[in-house]
């Protein structure tokens, strides 16, 4: 399976996803998904790797064939070579979040396709950070007096101005949103990331995109289906944290963060 022209039937693509298909390209793509193809005339006995008898469909052969191997390929996962754990590397939550973060979409996408990576990685799960705490009755009951994470209430938040410089709670989207990477963006929402996953203050990728003034990016990310309803600890939609920072002058934005 491969895209083959990004110039026909333009008006079925979102211009982020064909930048998102020009980004990683079919000779990546199928790297991938066929590496174990790939390897099929080198010597495996050092890889420790078992070969699947399939092979790939040449154009005339019967339909049903292709029908299958596509299923092996795709759904099945017959010719990804997944890896193991090993102790010289490091985690994939930690590789995920490093790929997000260095916007490397082509490593991103390997670790989502071949090593089932959670495209809702927190950043919880890879640094030891302490500077919020919640005691078990509150972490029980779900946030009873959510003003006490208000992020306007926030040490780090404070003392910066910087939105990101506490990332509790944010996912692999979030982290996107600070990146301003719309590909990366859109690569986590094909994969199933949470478009309205709220981190410790109760922030959505939403919320983090208007606080970043990246506008573009918000307006993508309601367009993809982010709730512009959403409160944050401190009670406010990203409308209102947007105004907060002044004269929304971005006409399309006020609108869409208003419906």
């Amino acid at each position: 399976m491969q895209v083959r022209s990004l110039t026909l039937d333009v008006k079925v693509w979102e211009p982020t996803i064909l930048d998102l298909f020009r980004a990683l390209g079919n000779t990546y793509c199928n790297s991938v998904w066929e590496e174990l193809l790939l390897l099929q005339d080198e010597s495996m006995d050092d890889l420790n790797i078992v070969m699947v008898p399939i092979k790939k469909p040449s154009p005339k052969d019967p339909l049903s064939e292709k029908e299958r191997y596509i299923q092996s390929k795709y759904v099945e996962k017959h010719l990804i070579i997944k890896e193991t754990v090993q102790p010289d590397l490091p985690m994939h939550t930690v590789r995920i979040w490093e790929a997000v973060k260095n916007n490397d979409v082509q490593t991103a996408y390997r670790l989502l396709v071949a090593l089932d990576a959670n495209p809702n990685t927190l950043y919880d799960e890879v640094h030891n950070d302490d500077h919020h705490t919640v005691d078990e009755q509150q972490s029980n009951s779900g946030f009873p007096d959510r003003k006490q994470f208000d992020p306007a209430n926030c040490e780090k938040i404070l003392g910066s101005g910087e939105p990101g410089d506490c990332l509790q709670g944010c996912s692999l989207l979030h982290l996107a949103c600070h990146m301003g990477d719309p590909v990366m963006l859109e690569l986590l929402l094909q994969f199933g990331a949470d478009i309205n996953l709220q981190d410790f203050h109760g922030r959505t990728p939403l919320h983090h995109c208007v606080l970043k003034r990246n506008d573009a990016l918000a307006k993508y990310l309601i367009r993809r289906g982010a709730h512009t309803s959403i409160s944050d600890c401190g009670g406010l939609t990203a409308l209102e944290r947007a105004m907060e920072l002044g004269a929304i002058t971005d006409e399309e934005l006020f609108i869409l963060l208003s419906s």
